[in-house]
């Protein structure tokens, strides 16, 4: 039994590309199947969410290196934040305490120094097998919906203040916060996702993955679509750096070379949370165009619609192109025409 849930979800994570495009009501038929399987597997390997699972840590100008853990019970000075109350949740096979959580926190903080920022692990549960943390996905959302509702009801905090920010499968957690929210008559006013999961996610129906509806803004960036990272705009504003596939700088992979498929493999994914990282240290560097892949290729994009990467208060909707350098720093600061006839060749392959 154990073997044949691994092939099914195997054939599902290679297959996903394919599936996003089959019909909506046949995606929630495949969704429910694969649903089925995954709570039969973590019936069989006994991984359950709960709230001791997580931990949540709050820093602030006070407390820049050491933070302080939160529960329900020692939430009064995250609600003294002037400025934004910032949740930031990693990915699949991660924690709280790797390099770009810590650094995306110590941007934050820079920038907006009377925010507080809360980081969420849940490497417990992200360290399952892709397809049990994929659907642990939606007890994460749910937690984190908890601690916002609590902080709102409790503590009299406006929801304006918070901001969801997640890579990956995070990315995608936090849509299911987004989603619980909304059950309860409150809606988020900005989501950014990074990168988020495409795997299992792309075969899944709208209202089951990160959306366009989960916020009033959802602002998502794709770096690595169509692999690990959703391929199709799915936010009400999409960034896609160097055409959203393939970042500069970052190795291709030989699939007959086995030696090319140890650190490059995720690279692609990792830059979406650099990207946005400099950009809030950087305000204004990354400036992105609005385009339709169609006037990409004929590269007639709309040059009266720009957006810097990292606008937090933008609500301009779209598809929105820019170009990055291969390595640190990563922006161009002058995206000219260039831009356009560069990423314009990434359709003609």
């Amino acid at each position: 039994m154990r073997l044949q849930v691994k092939t099914v979800f195997l054939c599902a994570f290679l297959f996903a590309g394919i599936t996003c495009n089959i019909p909506n009501t046949l995606k929630k038929d495949f969704f429910q199947i694969y649903k089925g399987l995954a709570v039969e597997a973590k019936q069989l390997t006994g991984t359950h969410v709960t709230i001791d699972k997580l931990t949540f840590t709050h820093f602030d100008k006070k407390h820049l290196e050491n933070g302080t853990l939160l529960d329900s019970s020692n939430l009064e000075d995250v609600k003294y934040a002037k400025e934004k109350i910032v949740f930031i949740l990693h990915g699949w096979a991660s924690s709280a305490t790797v390099d770009w959580v810590l650094d995306m926190k110590n941007a934050f903080l820079t920038i907006y120094p009377n925010s507080s920022v809360i980081t969420i692990d849940w490497s417990g549960p992200a360290s399952q097998p892709y397809s049990i943390s994929s659907i642990n996905t939606y007890d994460v959302g749910n937690f984190m919906a908890d601690m916002i509702l609590d902080l709102i009801n409790k503590h009299n905090v406006d929801i304006k203040k918070f901001l969801l920010v997640g890579h990956s499968l995070g990315g995608q957690a936090c849509g299911f916060a987004g989603k619980k929210l909304q059950s309860v008559g409150k809606i988020l006013p900005r989501i950014i996702g990074l990168d988020p999961a495409g795997p299992l996610f792309s075969i899944r129906p709208k209202d089951k993955r990160l959306n366009p509806t989960d916020a009033e803004v959802v602002e998502v960036i794709h770096s690595d679509g169509g692999r690990f990272g959703f391929d199709n705009p799915c936010g009400t504003i999409d960034f896609f750096p160097n055409g959203g596939k393939w970042q500069p700088g970052c190795q291709r992979i030989d699939l007959l070379d086995i030696t090319s498929v140890a650190d490059p493999v995720t690279c692609d994914h990792q830059r979406s949370h650099e990207y946005f990282t400099e950009a809030i240290l950087n305000p204004g560097d990354f400036l992105a165009t609005k385009c339709t892949q169609y006037t990409l290729l004929f590269k007639k994009c709309d040059e009266n619609y720009k957006v810097p990467l990292g606008d937090l208060t933008t609500t301009l909707k779209g598809n929105f192109y820019f170009e990055t350098n291969k390595e640190r720093p990563y922006a161009k600061r002058q995206q000219g025409p260039g831009l356009i006839n560069k990423i314009s060749n990434i359709f003609k392959h």
